[in-house]
């Protein structure tokens, strides 16, 4: 009875057919057809909790584009999302709100059969007893970038707790094909904005100077940057004669002066039809606002190119975005200025990494 009368109370919520209503995913789709949720194509860009699932409030989030990007049951406040960027909150309040709908369809229900997602106290019904104004009460932990483990408590008891791995289609709710989709278009409609130059101490008494960085599995990965000092002052090295620098330079900062186009296609399931051209910081800004680090090697070399990996690595997600990126000589000529041409393997789970991506 209570979930014949929240499904009337959502049918009464707006006055248009869902069908009229844009959404960044499928399944996002498929979750409003079968909770009949209407009038979505009325609300504007922002965070709603208008709309009822048993009394308890879901958060309905709506992008730029008028695209519905999130939909799920309100268990943070949003503030603590919009301080602390992670794919895990979105898909907590989506897949448990999933776990209470009694009219999954098909596909829905194909999903939740593969997802690997344990309860270890409580379960879905649990989530409408958190009080979602208390973020003291929410435990997020990482385990060596396989897992996560999340829990609610109240006055020293745990009211929800369970355990899922680091996994992006997971999180996401997307499929490998369909996460291509959505990272070009994201990337074709990014909009570069000012950024923060890195400040260093530089040295007083010598005209280099290297920012040394971390690795990542093998010491050729790198995230260094090299810096000299001309009478204009100190800048990113530029000059061809120093090929390793000015690529490590051109491909892992915004400071960089030159910006080369990247021909960008995608190697792994080919769901994104032919080849897209973009500007090089384009995709660098996108993959840092995401909490991405970047690092670079130097695969192989040709006499007129350079074949080189860039990793983006998201600890927090559990992800990497791995591009493949020829740099022909030309465009180093050119200080950076030019084409380049580039593979990109999005969102491979982070412990999937291994050395035998990096061999020739």
């Amino acid at each position: 009875m209570k979930t014949f009368l929240a499904l009337i109370i959502l049918s009464l919520a707006g006055v248009l057919p869902a069908s009229a209503v844009s959404f960044a995913t499928n399944r996002l789709q498929t979750i409003a057809r079968c909770l009949r949720l209407t009038g979505l194509d009325s609300l504007q860009a922002g965070t709603h909790d208008t709309y009822r699932y048993q009394s308890h409030a879901l958060s309905i989030r709506v992008n730029s584009f008028g695209e519905v990007e999130h939909i799920g049951l309100r268990l943070f406040p949003n503030t603590l999302k919009a301080n602390n960027v992670s794919p895990v909150y979105d898909f907590l309040e989506r897949n448990l709100l999933e776990r209470l709908m009694p009219n999954l369809d098909d596909s829905l229900k194909f999903h939740q059969g593969w997802e690997h997602v344990d309860f270890l106290a409580g379960r879905a019904q649990s989530a409408l007893q958190i009080d979602t104004t208390d973020i003291v009460g929410f435990s997020e932990e990482r385990t060596d970038f396989h897992t996560y483990h999340v829990s609610w408590s109240r006055k020293n008891r745990k009211v929800l707790e369970l355990s899922f791995p680091m996994d992006f289609q997971l999180l996401s709710g997307c499929n490998g094909e369909e996460l291509e989709i959505l990272f070009m278009r994201r990337l074709l409609r990014f909009q570069p904005h000012a950024y923060e130059p890195r400040k260093f101490l530089f040295p007083r008494h010598t005209n280099t100077y290297v920012a040394a960085g971390d690795t990542f599995l093998i010491r050729e990965m790198r995230n260094e940057l090299f810096y000299e000092k001309d009478k204009s002052g100190w800048h990113l090295t530029d000059s061809a004669a120093v090929v390793t620098k000015v690529l490590s330079n051109m491909l892992l900062s915004m400071e960089f002066a030159g910006n080369p186009t990247l021909t960008l296609s995608f190697d792994r399931y080919s769901e994104v039809k032919g080849e897209h051209q973009v500007p090089y910081k384009h995709w660098l800004q996108m993959c840092l606002d995401e909490g991405c680090s970047p690092f670079f090697g130097v695969k192989s070399v040709t006499p007129d190119s350079y074949k080189c990996t860039v990793l983006m690595t998201n600890p927090r997600s559990g992800y990497v975005h791995l591009l493949s990126v020829t740099v022909p000589q030309l465009t180093l000529l050119h200080r950076g200025n030019g084409d380049i041409r580039g593979y990109l393997y999005p969102y491979i789970p982070m412990h999937h990494i291994t050395s035998d991506y990096f061999k020739p």
